[in-house]
């Protein structure tokens, strides 16, 4: 068991309530309830192209000694749950490292990445993510196979990347992945959590503006916050991410 405690779970038809949760480590049994979590936030997206979905056996192979998932289960159903796989030196397309920059195979081979993360709708606001990214993290450093720790998601998902951020996470280049996905790569250094960066933040872009970040990504610069921008009614975004800027520094 990594915790126990008590959870809110919201329902529109009555008002929040307590329930009882556990945190655990998956097993092969309980991939039936993870793929089907898996399709109830794919069809909850407000863009399809907010999350990759995964294969039945490849959400397998992050069970055992590729990898882990910690899920969170309320009366025995799944509610949550965040993936960690260990990518092989030689896979351009899950090594990370190779996007950030990486080019040693002593360094490839000291990748770890979190990979998806899910939590149900009716349990949003428990910071979920965050603690189970804390978990996962420091697991990771307990184990001192890996030095360098990646992340995709996409610049639309300020939910996402706000977690991230609050876990320690950089955002280091926005690439192309996943047959056509557009993906910011976050990092952090596992032995040197500072990871050398400057704390001092410079500039900021918004979330949406792609071309903006790029520029600031090609001049050596790395993003550091994400801030909701003042005065910005959600009913004023084309999309909800309008509403917030990334923080760089360099």
């Amino acid at each position: 068991m990594i915790e126990i405690g008590t959870l809110k779970r919201w329902s529109p038809a009555s008002e929040a309530e307590e329930v009882a949760f556990e945190m655990r480590d998956l097993e092969q049994s309980d991939l039936p309830q993870v793929m089907a979590l898996q399709e109830v936030i794919l069809g909850r997206l407000s863009r399809k192209d907010l999350l990759e979905s995964f294969s039945r056996a490849f959400m397998e192979s992050h069970i055992g000694a590729r990898g882990f998932i910690i899920g969170v289960f309320v009366q025995k159903r799944l509610v949550a749950f965040r993936n960690v796989y260990f990518p092989d030196a030689n896979d351009r397309e899950w090594n990370l490292g190779y996007d950030i920059g990486l080019e040693s195979h002593a360094d490839l081979k000291q990748v770890a990445n979190l990979q998806m993360i899910c939590v149900h709708p009716d349990f949003r606001g428990n910071s979920l993510g965050w603690r189970m990214n804390v978990h996962a993290i420091d697991r990771l450093r307990r184990m001192r196979r890996f030095t360098h720790l990646c992340a995709t998601v996409s610049p639309y998902n300020y939910w996402n990347i706000r977690i991230l951020l609050k876990s320690g996470f950089t955002i280091r280049t926005l690439k192309t992945k996943y047959n056509g996905k557009l993906r910011h790569i976050v990092y952090q250094n596992l032995v040197r959590p500072s990871g050398g960066v400057d704390a001092n933040p410079h500039l900021s872009v918004r979330l949406t503006d792609i071309d903006g970040q790029r520029d600031l990504f090609r001049r050596g610069f790395v993003g550091v916050q994400l801030r909701e921008i003042a005065g910005f009614r959600a009913q004023q975004r084309s999309d909800y991410a309008d509403g917030f800027e990334v923080v760089f520094s360099g």
